[in-house]
């Protein structure tokens, strides 16, 4: 059972995906605490029990397991559990949100419009219901595409939330231009395109505000912070391929530009770091 909420706990509890993040909850009768949803939009819905609510402009309610909520970022949740309850929710990453609308825009061209109200209450209908009994039951199958089956649904359930709920879309990139700057770096690893200057246009900001911003809130510039995300996901990567596959997929300048960033990092070249795992690992499972 839960005893209290914090961002550890939502990070180690849960199952990580490309597109979403599933956060189960076990909380107990008579449970009363607080959460944020950080800045993710978020599916709130329950599997048993209840939940009596208050969300930040005083929105107050009981939901039970014929609806859920779409929770926008940077809420603060004020609750309190009646009876023994268990919870699911469904952390939205941006990129699908952006990439969906961006879809349903292109293809039956109209401007998705946000919701009047900035939470949504909503009966948990067939069709939507079908798409997360699917999600939950592939996130406790064995099938090791698991991940990948839940992505597929992800997005056919953005898309429903999209075409028949209205979403509390927000302006999340200038509320928080450095947040938005890290995500659009998480999601474009490999991308040679995804600069700067790329950044800061789809902020409506200019690169000499925005690498200062970054650097105060990150300690280094946007570029070298990259460069980090790239190095940490190479030494994944290097378990599985050679050095010039890592390099080429991660999007680096060149093969040399890659082991001289690695081994600045790491002290040990992409090749070494592969032996020493090796050695390691075997001297483990004798």
């Amino acid at each position: 059972m839960i005893q209290s909420f914090d961002r550890y706990f939502e990070k180690t509890d849960g199952l990580e995906t490309d597109y979403i993040k599933i956060l189960y909850y076990d909380l107990a009768k008579g449970y009363k605490g607080n959460y944020k949803s950080y800045q993710y939009t978020r599916l709130c819905t329950i599997a048993e029990g209840s939940k009596h609510v208050r969300i930040n402009d005083g929105s107050e309610f009981t939901y039970t397991t014929s609806d859920f909520i779409i929770l926008p970022p940077n809420s603060s949740v004020k609750m309190e559990m009646k009876v023994e309850t268990k919870a699911i929710v469904y952390e939205i990453n941006d990129k699908l949100l952006d990439d969906m609308i961006k879809r349903i825009e292109h293809q039956f061209e109209y401007e998705v419009s946000a919701a009047d109200k900035p939470v949504i209450r909503n009966l948990l209908m067939p069709g939507i219901k079908s798409q997360i009994d699917r999600i939950n039951a592939y996130s406790m199958s064995n099938d090791p595409n698991k991940e990948f089956l839940i992505d597929l649904v992800s997005q056919e359930m953005v898309y429903t939330l999209i075409k028949n709920y209205k979403m509390p879309l927000h302006a999340r990139k200038k509320e928080e231009p450095v947040a938005y700057a890290i995500q659009c770096l998480k999601d474009n690893l490999s991308d040679p395109d995804m600069t700067v200057n790329e950044i800061a246009y789809s902020l409506n900001m200019s690169p000499s505000n925005l690498i200062p911003l970054f650097k105060r809130a990150t300690g280094m510039t946007p570029k070298a912070y990259h460069n980090l995300l790239k190095i940490n996901k190479a030494k994944e990567v290097l378990l599985h391929k050679i050095v010039s596959e890592v390099s080429y997929d991660l999007g680096f300048e060149s093969i040399s530009y890659f082991i001289k960033l690695f081994k600045s990092h790491f002290g040990l070249t992409p090749k070494q770091y592969t032996m020493k795992y090796k050695q390691d690992n075997l001297l483990w499972n004798k």
